[in-house]
C-alpha cells in the first residue's frame, strides 16, 4: 500500500494564531484555500484509489479539491480528528501557553507520553485512535489511499507507521499543506519515501502560519 499523508492548508484558526485542537473548527484561510489548490494540481495525475479525511472544516475542504481533481469522494473518519489540548484550546499559541505547552511537549520526548494537558488527550490516547484508523484501512483494501488529517495528529499517526515510540513524534515537521509518502505493508514498519514535502507551493505560501508547525 501507498499511503499519501497530508496536512490540511492554513486555516483561519492557524492564520491568527491559535492553538485549535479539535475544538476549534476553522476554515481554510484564503492562503490555506491555495495550498490545497497546489495540492491538488500536484496530485491531479497520480493512482490514488481512495481519499480519507478528519471530519473537521480544514482537513474536509483540503480534501474535497484533491478529491474533485481525481473524480473521487471523501471518507470521513472521526479517529482522524487533531489532538484535543483542552484548557489551551482557542487560546493565542504565545507568552505563557507557549511556555506551558513547551514544558509538556518537552516531558513527552522524556516518554512521559500518557500526560495530557488539562482536560485534553494524552499522546498514547490518541495512538488508539490512530491505531483504529489504520487497521481500517488495511481492511478496507485501497492499495493508494490519500489521508488528510492535522499536524500534531499525523505526526502520532506516523509514528504508529514507522514502528517509533511516540516519544519521538516531533522529529517530523507537518507544515500546512504538505505531503508525506509511505509504503506500507500492514505489518511490518512502513518505508518512508517523502516527508512533509511542500514543493508544490510557490515560496509565498509555503510555511506561513503565525502558530508555529512544532507546537501542533
Amino acid at each position: 500500500m501507498l499511503v499519501r499523508l497530508v496536512r490540511h492548508g492554513e486555516s483561519e484558526g492557524n492564520f491568527a494564531g491559535s492553538l485549535q485542537g479539535s475544538r476549534f473548527d476553522t476554515p481554510l484561510s484564503e492562503t490555506g484555500r491555495r495550498q490545497a489548490e497546489c495540492l491538488a494540481a500536484r496530485l491531479a495525475g497520480e493512482q490514488i484509489d481512495a481519499v480519507w479525511a478528519s471530519p473537521m472544516i480544514r482537513a474536509r475542504e483540503t480534501a474535497a479539491a484533491v478529491a474533485a481533481v481525481l473524480g473521487l469522494g471523501v471518507s470521513l473518519d472521526p479517529d482522524l480528528v487533531e489532538f484535543d489540548w483542552g484548557a489551551w484550546s482557542g487560546r493565542p499559541y504565545d507568552g505563557e501557553v507557549e511556555k506551558e505547552v513547551s514544558g509538556v511537549r518537552a516531558r513527552w520526548r522524556a516518554g512521559e507520553t500518557e500526560l495530557s494537558p488539562s482536560g485534553g488527550e494524552s499522546p498514547a490516547r490518541v495512538a488508539l485512535r490512530a491505531d483504529r484508523f489504520l487497521a481500517r484501512l488495511l481492511s478496507s483494501g485501497p492499495r493508494a489511499p490519500l489521508v488528510v488529517a492535522h499536524g500534531r495528529f499525523n505526526r502520532i499517526l506516523m509514528t504508529r507507521l514507522l514502528g517509533r515510540t511516540l516519544s519521538r513524534m516531533d522529529e517530523i515537521r507537518q507544515r500546512n499543506g504538505s505531503l508525506s509518502v509511505f509504503e506500507w505493508d500492514g505489518s511490518r514498519p512502513a518505508a518512508p519515501l517523502l516527508l512533509d514535502d511542500i514543493s508544490h507551493q510557490p515560496p509565498e505560501i509555503q510555511n506561513v502560519s503565525v502558530l508555529s508547525d512544532s507546537a501542533k
